[in-house]
């Protein structure tokens, strides 16, 4: 019993390893799959659910929707905290989070560079399907600071979040249908 009966109930809304890692977990295939299929707005959520937890385990006064809006600004300090937390915990992690972030963000600012070129100068718009292709490798380099976070979250292959639910068919479906529009797009350009 409590020690004052007046005092209102306390309930754990989230479960412990959650309040415990403050990070978002989440396996490799999934992250580098609704990535691409999402066409990169993935990123921002998945920015925005990591500071999001971040803000709750450690109650510093933070933007979370900011931090997702912009997150090449702040995926360089996201990579930083999941080693912090790490090594905190007396592990050990040999990763180089400084260049997988610096990749991360010199490729996103390269395809929207690409991007707006091609929309600019018509005799450009081939630029536009190298902007796309970017798109996995961004993914892929981007899943190795996944797997920073997932080892900070004490869950390295992402276990907790290895299965696909209904609200990650709402991004593969249309990211299909469109990834299949930009597929037939590109062929009627380059035949």
């Amino acid at each position: 019993m409590t020690e004052n009966a007046y005092a209102p109930p306390e309930a754990n809304l989230l479960s412990e390893d959650v309040q415990a890692s403050g990070f978002y977990v989440v396996a490799r295939w999934k992250f580098i799959l609704l990535s691409v299929l999402s066409f990169g707005l993935y990123f921002y959520y998945w920015s925005y659910k990591n500071w999001s937890l971040f803000k709750q385990r450690t109650q510093e006064e933070s933007w979370p929707l900011a931090r997702g809006l912009f997150y090449i600004f702040f995926v360089h300090r996201l990579f930083r905290q999941a080693d912090k937390a790490i090594h905190d915990s007396g592990r050990k992690s040999d990763w180089d989070l400084e260049q997988w972030a610096t990749v991360f963000v010199v490729l996103t600012l390269a395809a929207a560079v690409l991007e707006k070129l091609s929309g600019q100068f018509e005799n450009l718009a081939y630029l536009a399907a190298y902007a796309v292709a970017l798109l996995p490798v961004r993914a892929y380099v981007a899943s190795e600071g996944q797997r920073l976070i997932n080892l900070a979250a004490n869950d390295p292959e992402g276990q907790s979040n290895n299965r696909l639910n209904v609200w990650n068919f709402l991004i593969i479906v249309p990211g299909l249908l469109l990834w299949a529009m930009v597929l037939l797009g590109l062929w009627v350009i380059f035949r």
